[in-house]
């Protein structure tokens, strides 16, 4: 199963794992434009924190994305991105 018909079809799994976890608004972060079923073993999230977070909510929702998907999982948070790129990568993610 390609990785995009992965994430459509446990779209709402995901989104109760980062709720979980203490974030909001999962959106993966595409590095081209041809999107993200070209690389099935990686997987880039971005995550919005809510006031309960805790530093370690992002490696639990990293590890537990995984365990669901399969797949190796980087997840952070907007501040988490290199500050010359954020607008830019946050412009391009996709909201799950």
């Amino acid at each position: 199963m390609k990785l995009s018909a992965k994430i459509k079809s446990k779209r709402l799994e995901i989104i109760q794992i980062v709720e979980k976890n203490h974030a909001l608004f999962p959106r993966i972060l595409l590095n081209d434009l041809h999107g993200y079923d070209l690389d099935e073993t990686f997987l880039e999230i971005v995550v919005d924190r809510t006031y309960e977070f805790m530093p370690e909510d992002i490696g639990k929702i990293q590890h537990q994305l995984e365990q669901l998907l399969d797949v190796a999982i980087y997840a952070c948070t907007p501040n988490q991105l290199p500050d010359s790129r954020r607008e830019k990568l946050l412009a391009i993610a996709k909201v799950i």
